[in-house]
């Protein structure tokens, strides 16, 4: 519980800022927030356009589901070690660096792509470079954030930011559409690198300005055991049935459902005889509704039980991929990729909140590191498991197969979890 004089530090806050924006009372969070738009901008463009372009030299889901798996690998391999420096180092000296990684691969990337000498080899090389920039970059930005609003306006700040991230989830894929369907497909990789470098400056201008590296200092050789981190965890995970049961959830989706991002090119242009504008647009939709998502939760999120949001977003969220499988038509699959990208957001959301509120302040970063590690770390299995047996047995049953097994992992952990409800009671 906060001390009195906690309790009137946040009922100032209140008076002073409307609770939808007070996180935007901090300067620095202002720019790096506007920053950190653009750069998510050119980063969902230059995704979408890759994806694309593998297809077309390849024509294969199963290049499709490795080249996913290429470009996502980093996140397993690197994500603890982005954390571990940004403990260690100053922040913006992290994130400088991974943006100056990030815009060089999107530099050479698009100079290869203009000049027709991009091979699928060299754009998975450079997918990996991608990954390996956001690995470091994520977690030292998510630890910058807080450094500069604090800990009342955190949850404010990531749900600012996860408007940002959604809204460019939504214009990036439809802005790569149309650039691909004018012949100008090279320009997405540039403009990711026009991104980078103006959240470059933004980096440079909170460096010099000091105040984004102040509170990073007394987390400066900050030393913990991995062997002590590991039984730690273990044993969090043994006491807490909830815990484990969301993080079973979890890795169910990373594997069997997110994938289906990785197909939906193949899926949009055999199966539904979509072209390069239609397939952007195709993606906007997931986005648009993952954005009203975003927005729906930071307006009714507060209201009602968060293990019932929960428990409602993950039945929905594989039941609309389901659905989405089974389409025929454009406007079917443009429907149901905006229900999915909204429960989606409201199964993520509701799922960091649970998590947080489980954990004790020490094991917060840790139970965190255990939910990117499911969530983002399994993609690459997930993506090649996806194009085998989309090449085999083909993308519409592959993702109705997943789509499945997912359900039926939800319905079994909600059963179990039930149950012991019940006994506890």
């Amino acid at each position: 519980m906060p001390n009195l004089s906690e309790s009137d530090d946040l009922g100032q806050l209140r008076a002073s800022w409307p609770q939808a924006v007070s996180s935007l009372s901090s300067p620095e969070f202002r720019l790096l927030l506007l920053g950190q738009a653009v750069a998510l901008q050119g980063t969902w463009i230059q995704s979408t356009a890759q994806r694309w372009l593998v297809l077309e030299l390849s024509n294969s889901p199963l290049v499709l589901g490795i080249f996913g798996a290429v470009a996502a690998l980093p996140l397993l391999l690197f994500s603890f070690w982005g954390g571990w420096l940004a403990d260690r180092l100053k922040r913006t000296t992290v994130l400088i660096t991974a943006q100056t990684i990030i815009l060089l691969q999107a530099v050479i990337f698009g100079f290869l792509v203009q000049k027709r000498l991009i091979t699928v080899e060299e754009a998975a090389a450079l997918a990996f470079v991608l990954g390996t920039g956001m690995a470091f970059e994520v977690p030292a930005r998510q630890a910058l954030v807080f450094d500069l609003v604090g800990r009342w306006k955190i949850t404010n700040a990531l749900a600012l930011h996860s408007t940002a991230f959604n809204t460019a989830r939504f214009a990036g894929p439809a802005i790569a559409g149309l650039l691909m369907d004018a012949g100008l497909l090279y320009l997405c990789f540039y403009l990711k690198a026009a991104s980078a470098a103006i959240i470059l400056l933004v980096l440079f201008i909170l460096r010099l300005a000091g105040k984004a590296d102040e509170n990073a200092k007394s987390h400066a050789g900050a030393q913990t055991r991995f062997g002590q981190t590991l039984k730690e965890m273990f044993v969090f995970l043994r006491d807490n049935r909830l815990v484990r049961t969301i993080l079973l959830v979890v890795v169910a989706f990373s594997i069997c459902l997110l994938p289906y991002t990785v197909l939906l090119p193949s899926f949009g242009r055999d199966l539904l005889g979509l072209g390069a504008r239609e397939y952007g647009f195709l993606c906007a939709a997931n986005g648009l509704g993952a954005l009203t998502g975003a927005l729906f939760v930071a307006a009714l999120g507060h209201k009602g039980d968060r293990r019932t949001w929960w428990k409602t977003g993950i039945v929905l969220f594989p039941i609309f991929i389901l659905g989405f499988s089974a389409t025929t038509t454009y406007v079917q699959a443009c429907l149901l990729l905006f229900g999915a990208g909204f429960t989606m957001v409201i199964t993520n959301t509701s799922i960091i909140t649970l998590l947080q509120l489980s954990a004790r302040d020490s094991q917060r970063g840790k139970v965190m590191g255990l939910f990117t590690m499911s969530f983002m770390g399994l993609f690459p299995l997930g993506s090649l498991l996806q194009g085998a047996m989309g090449q085999v047995a083909g993308v519409r049953t592959t993702i109705a197969i997943m789509s499945m097994v997912a359900l039926m992992i939800v319905f079994r952990a909600l059963f179990v979890l039930s149950r012991h409800d019940h006994i506890r009671e």
